[in-house]
């Protein structure tokens, strides 16, 4: 990617799908261009509220796990505006990670956005990949033979989208001239998905410059 820019791709386990969700797990890894940099981050939160079953039987954190384990979510936080140091953030799924927990977290805790919204490698996905069938993690995972890690452990799952996104979609978009990250950011974002194939064949890429 060129100028090496840096990035973290972030993952999150939480208590549930209804608001409000709490993050209990956080994991992340900075990026530099297509190449993880440095160590990766995880640390688990306890926000000493009730893990449903749902929850637990996904990702295996109980409430007493969370009490051992866990630390207090603001200090996790701010460790991790140390770690990505205003960087984009980037995950598998972003408006889940990104719009539903991580945001409305800070809020709830009175804490400032952390970094930049960057963009989805779910939707990239759909995009370098058309017509596969599945978009979540696991199946990617399964059909590309991606290192089996534990699903639904987040430090895990970042570890697999890393992976995804230098063995897979590299070769598809640095041919196409995709090798900035603000190129592959307006990439993700393409609608209609069919102006896609045409980029990916040599068409070269509009990017939106901002005015005044």
């Amino acid at each position: 990617m060129k100028h090496g820019t840096h990035w973290v791709i972030v993952d999150t386990e939480t208590d549930g799908l209804c608001a409000p969700i709490h993050i209990v797990e956080l994991a992340a890894q900075r990026m530099q261009g297509w190449e993880p940099v440095g160590a990766p981050f995880r640390m688990f939160l306890d926000h000493n509220v009730p893990i449903p079953a749902e929850a637990f039987a996904v990702h295996g954190y109980s409430r007493e796990f969370l009490r051992k384990n866990g630390n207090d979510p603001r200090a996790v936080h701010a460790a991790f505006r140390e770690y990505a140091d205003g960087c984009p953030v980037v995950a598998h799924n972003l408006s889940y990670d990104w719009n539903r927990c991580l945001q409305p977290e800070w809020a709830r805790l009175g804490i400032p956005s952390i970094g930049s919204r960057g963009f989805c490698t779910l939707t990239l996905s759909r995009r370098l990949l058309p017509g596969i069938g599945g978009y979540r993690l696991d199946a990617l995972k399964a059909r590309f033979a991606l290192k089996t890690n534990r699903s639904h452990e987040a430090l895990s799952d970042v570890f697999t989208v890393v992976e995804l996104f230098r063995k897979i979609h590299r070769e598809r978009l640095e041919p196409a001239g995709l090798d900035s990250f603000e190129a592959i950011a307006t990439f993700a974002a393409l609608t209609p998905i069919a102006k896609c194939k045409a980029i990916l064949q040599g068409e070269p890429l509009r990017l939106k410059t901002k005015r005044g």
